[in-house]
């Protein structure tokens, strides 16, 4: 009998501990997603200048409104208790003005539109004219918007659902092309399946064999690779997905070495409390926002929510807000350059600006002068003023001096100037390479005079290479020589070539380079250069899978 309360009570305190761990993982987890929460709210708030949420809104994001602001406004309807009037009728202004030529770019506007509570009407306008028009991504922003009440008249929920569950693989994934299920649709198949997991057989059956092939896909870290890479961008779209079920953090399926799903995420945060790509890369604008919603996503979950049911918006529970507060000077720090990554990101600076050039005269002879009479003047100041210690004499030398340094360093030069329209001399050249730049996707999607009539904005041309001379090398080249606008961010991420900028044509367009017709897996300014090597770069609409 002793033997038995003994062992029954060994039962009861192992019980016991076996759920305070559980507890103590669980806030753990969600401590970690609402820290990481607030860091990127501050980052943004920083960012953008602004003081408050509120701020934002009204600011950036309404001035952003339709073309790249969205996903933002996304996470902050359904994190707070915000005003969205004026970003709202920003929007609703955007949709009316604007012939948006992405059915995925429409329908993701029609999800932030119903997001703040803005006019259904509007939505079901989108729907109609968009569902099941591109391929699987819109048959899965198609049933996140009927989920959410939007009607179309070519479909319902469950026929657009049978149609999604008919494109499922054996491997138990979704993918926009080929035979093998892709990690990221896959989770997004399952975030739009979602509401009816517990209601209908079949997606419970077609989500259960879906989360098993995201299982065995996921890292020792956690996280997850795309095109052989480590990014935080698949890890958010598992994470938003996992959490859409309700499958908890810490299920043994999504923990892989003792790393959850938000583990695989955080390893790519940076002290300003972005995230980058690639790990140990720059802030990226796409890898922070994904992580901004998926993080939302789970601390939803923990109040049964999902990330993309919109409840109306005159009762919608609020789930603990995003701090009004200042943006705290401890969380923003400079990051390094941004690294490429397959994924798109916005840009902020032209490559055409500034040139390391030491070799280059123009100004410069005239900005020497200016510095050393400056200097004298100063001098000459110091002297009539009784200020005659030899300290404040060094201090000016000094302080002329790297004035002449950062001239020597740089090269301004105007735009005129720096698309010099000739070819880059290289006498220890070691081959020629070609390069042709296209963009026949998009042929007769719009009428911007700045689309070649036959996408071609560079033909076939030669370029000597030097030893070490990178794909990136050559685009520039190529740019200076025969006047092509070229965009990158901080690093050399390829963002607009001619004026055809990434989003333009949908979410999953973007430039995208190959070499001797295949595409590699490492950014254009890591790909070194062969004699004899065939650089194209292409516009594409559907993330390579349309050429």
């Amino acid at each position: 009998m002793k033997k038995r309360i003994l062992v029954f009570l060994i039962s009861i305190v192992t019980a016991a501990f076996a759920l305070s761990c559980a507890a103590f993982a669980d806030f753990s987890s969600s401590e970690k997603a609402a820290e990481a929460v607030d860091s990127i709210t501050a980052f943004e708030l920083q960012k953008n200048s602004c003081n408050s949420i509120q701020e934002w809104i009204d600011g950036n994001l309404t001035q952003n409104a339709g073309q790249s602001s969205e996903w933002n406004a996304i996470v902050l309807a359904r994190s707070g208790d915000h005003d969205f009037s004026a970003y709202k009728a920003a929007l609703e202004k955007y949709i009316s003005e604007n012939n948006i030529p992405s059915a995925t770019s429409r329908m993701k506007n029609a999800l932030a539109l119903l997001a703040v509570g803005g006019n259904k009407q509007i939505a079901d306008d989108i729907a109609e004219s968009s569902v099941g028009e591109q391929g699987i991504m819109s048959l899965i922003y198609g049933l996140h918007l009927l989920n959410n009440g939007c009607s179309c008249s070519r479909y319902t929920v469950d026929s657009l659902t049978d149609e999604l569950l008919a494109l499922q693989f054996d491997d138990g994934g979704w993918a926009i092309m080929g035979e093998n299920g892709d990690i990221d649709v896959t989770a997004m198949s399952v975030q739009a399946l979602a509401p009816q997991y517990s209601e209908n057989e079949k997606v419970s059956a077609s989500i259960d064999k879906a989360l098993g092939f995201l299982s065995a896909k996921q890292q020792n870290d956690g996280g997850y690779k795309s095109f052989g890479t480590a990014n935080p961008e698949s890890a958010s779209q598992v994470l938003i997905a996992v959490s859409s079920v309700g499958t908890d953090i810490t299920d043994t399926r999504f923990v892989k070495n003792g790393n959850d799903l938000i583990d695989g995420i955080i390893k790519f945060r940076l002290d300003d409390g972005s995230f980058s790509h690639t790990e140990g890369g720059d802030t990226n604008d796409t890898a922070t926002v994904q992580a901004y919603l998926a993080l939302t996503a789970y601390m939803l979950s923990l109040e049964g929510e999902r990330l993309y049911d919109f409840p109306a918006k005159d009762v919608q529970d609020e789930l603990k807000p995003i701090s009004e507060t200042e943006v705290s000077s401890a969380v923003i720090t400079t990051a390094p350059a941004e690294t490429e990554a397959p994924a798109v990101t916005s840009v902020t600076e032209r490559t055409d600006i500034v040139v390391s050039n030491p070799q280059s005269a123009g100004y410069k002879p005239i900005a020497y002068c200016v510095i050393a009479g400056l200097a004298v003047i100063v001098f000459i100041v110091l002297f009539a003023l009784g200020k005659k210690r030899i300290s404040n004499f060094v201090a000016v030398i000094i302080i002329a001096a790297a004035a002449a340094a950062f001239v020597f360093f740089t090269d301004f030069r105007s735009s005129e100037e720096y698309y010099s329209g000739t070819a880059a001399v290289k006498e220890n050249a070691v081959g020629t390479v070609s390069m042709t730049i296209r963009c026949d996707t998009v042929i007769g999607k719009s009428d911007a005079d700045y689309i070649p009539a036959d996408g071609i904005i560079l033909n076939t041309t030669e370029f000597p290479i030097a030893e070490g001379d990178t794909v990136y090398d050559i685009l520039t080249e190529a740019a200076k020589q025969y006047n092509i606008q070229l965009q990158t961010n901080a690093g050399s991420y390829i963002a607009g070539i001619g004026y055809l900028y990434e989003y333009d044509f949908g979410d999953l367009s973007g430039w995208i380079y190959h070499v001797n017709g295949d595409s590699p897996f490492v950014m254009c300014s890591d790909y070194t250069l062969k004699d004899g090597d065939r650089i194209e770069w292409l516009y594409t609409c559907e993330l390579g899978n349309d050429l």
